[in-house]
Order: C-alpha cells, then structure tokens, then sequence
C-alpha cells in the first residue's frame, strides 16, 4: 500500500512538474506613451520623472565638461586645435618637447 502513495505521488509531482515547465513567448509591451504604450501612463511616468530630479546636473558632483568645450571649439572653423595625446613630447627638435608627442 506504502508503495502504490509513494508512486501515485511522484507521478502527481511528475505531471506537475512538467506543466508547469511549458511557457509561452514573452512579449513586449512599451509602458511609455512616446514609444506606443498606454497614453494614460503618460502622467504617472512624468510624476514619477519630476520627483527623481535632475540627477548629477543639479548637483556639486556634476563632472567638468569645460575641457570638452575647449577641444570642441575648434571643429568646424577650418583650423582644428592641436591635440596631445600620450608620450611627452620628445619626438620634436632639440629636446624641448615640442612636436607632435607622439611616440
């Protein structure tokens, strides 16, 4: 009698076990109005935006991009800045470090 419950039961988990491993496709579905979701999600994703902040930008820690701008201003002008990249400068003449600072 023990045999045929223990039996019954790991078939009964068996079964179990198997339809529960069967799945369907996942799909996606935009929660953003812009990108096709539900317009009505549109107030709260914006709430939701507005009470995070502005992130880095509103704060001290926001990185230093002036170093970015100075190498920008240049593009488009019809003379671009030198740039140094690596190596210190010794492939010029005389020693002095000018040239190209490639090595």
């Amino acid at each position: 009698m023990k045999r045929l419950v223990v039996a019954l039961g790991a078939g009964t988990i068996g079964l179990l076990a198997a339809a529960s491993a069967s799945g369907s496709q996942l799909v996606y579905h935009p929660a953003n109005p812009t990108f096709g979701g539900n317009p009505l999600n549109g107030t709260y994703l914006l709430q939701q935006a507005q009470a995070q902040g502005n992130g880095l930008k509103s704060s001290a820690d926001s990185p230093d991009l002036s170093g970015l701008s100075n190498a920008l201003s240049g593009i488009g002008s019809g003379t671009s800045p030198i740039v140094v990249i690596g190596g210190s400068g010794s492939s010029g003449t005389g020693g002095s470090g000018t040239g190209s600072g490639m090595p």
